[in-house]
This record gives structure tokens, sequence and C-alpha cells, in this order.
């Protein structure tokens, strides 16, 4: 994590997400898949050759028009942990029988963008609810740490819960960790992401004990506060 605001993804992040706008990008997903309804014969299933350049076509096309909420939050369609999408079973292979309908495959990837989108949404009215408390607090450094530190909680409790802490997850709850400092405007020095290096070591299929993840996330947010951080 960066001590530098403009460093930092999670304002860029919320401001992308009211930019999407599902109805043209499916038009545009419809013209990139197109040619996939004439290959159609037989109800057998594309081979993967056949399907690879429109999968990187896609890719190349919701990278570049989707916006910091996609291009920066580390959870592009197809990752493994939020969304439900897999490009090996889901991009017009779904099973038991594989699914070729243009249309269809349209439809799951919006849906599984818009998974992603509700998740960043939810973390973002998280953010300001804690954000207006730490303001509140401000000028009493020891209730602003606890203010911080119950949100750190509240997101990766939250964050196991939408991602059944499947294999990596916390890799999803480290990223929402950083965004939960961002959103609350506390810079994290060295000494303090050394702390969190020591701390937080989670593990995949199971969330962290509750109190010792509690108590860590109290003296992260205490350091934090207390760090002496270079602009």
């Amino acid at each position: 994590m960066s001590s530098d605001p403009s460093k930092r993804p999670w304002n860029r992040i919320r401001e992308s997400l009211g930019t999407y706008a599902p109805e043209p990008l499916a038009v545009r997903l419809r013209d990139i898949l197109a040619p996939l309804r004439s290959m159609r014969s037989g109800g057998g299933a594309f081979s993967r050759g056949v399907l690879t350049p429109f999968k990187h076509q896609v890719q190349d096309l919701l990278g570049a028009t989707l916006g910091p909420w996609y291009t920066e939050s580390g959870l592009p369609l197809g990752n493994e942990n939020l969304g439900g999408y897999c490009w090996c079973h889901a991009f017009f292979n779904s099973v038991p029988t594989p699914n070729l309908d243009v249309d269809d495959n349209v439809r799951a990837m919006l849906e599984a963008l818009e998974r992603t989108r509700k998740y960043l949404y939810a973390l973002d009215a998280l953010f300001e609810a804690a954000r207006a408390r730490f303001l509140a607090a401000r000028g009493d450094k020891g209730l602003q740490a606890t203010v911080l530190a119950e949100a750190l909680v509240q997101t990766v409790d939250f964050t196991a819960a939408e991602t059944y802490c499947e294999e990596a997850w916390y890799q999803v709850a480290e990223s929402a960790m950083d965004w939960c400092f961002d959103a609350l405007d506390v810079s994290v020095g060295e000494s303090t992401q050394a702390l969190m290096g020591t701390l937080f070591v989670f593990e995949s299929w199971s969330p962290p004990p509750p109190e010792a993840f509690r108590a860590s996330a109290q003296r992260v947010s205490v350091a934090a506060l207390n760090d002496e951080v270079t602009p």
C-alpha cells in the first residue's frame, strides 16, 4: 500500500462504479461473438482453439471500456474469487451441456460483472459509514483507532462471506483492507505495513479466528494512526 493518495485506487474505483453501462456493453459483446452463431453445428462444444481468440477480444473490450472498478480492483471477469464466472467452464462451455447461445453467454458475463459491482458498492457503503464515525471521532485518536479496527474487521468478514473463503480469497480481503485505509484517508507507513504482514496471516478455505483478528486489527489501527508517514 502506498502512502501517496494518488497511487491508492479506491477513489478511482468508487467514482467509476456509476459509469458502467451494461446495455451498450452487451451490444458490443454480441457483435464480437456474432461469428460464433454461424459456427454452431450439431450442438457439440466449440474447441479451445476456436474460443480463445474470442475470449481475448472480450477481455480487451472489458479492459478498455469498464474503468478502474474493473481494471484496478484485481477482480476482472473470470477471477476465481468473485463473480462466479470461470473462462474454462462458463465461456460457451457450461457443464454438463455446453451452452453455445451467444445471448445466453453475454447474459452470464453481465451477471458476473454485476455481482462484482455489487460487492464493491457494498464495500463503499461500509467505508462511508466508517468514515462518518471516524471523522466524528476527530481529536480522539483512541476512538478513531477503534473505529478503524472495526471497519477492517467488517471488511474482512464481508469479503470472507462473499468469496466463501475459497482458494486465495485473502488476496481480495487484503486489497479491500487497503481500500478501507484509503477511504478513511489513513496513510500507512512502512512500520505499519510490516506489522500487517506479521499479524494478518490468512489461509484459504477458512476465515481468520474472530477474536485474534479483531485484536490484530486494533493493534494495526493504533500503529497506523501513530505512524510517521512521509508524504
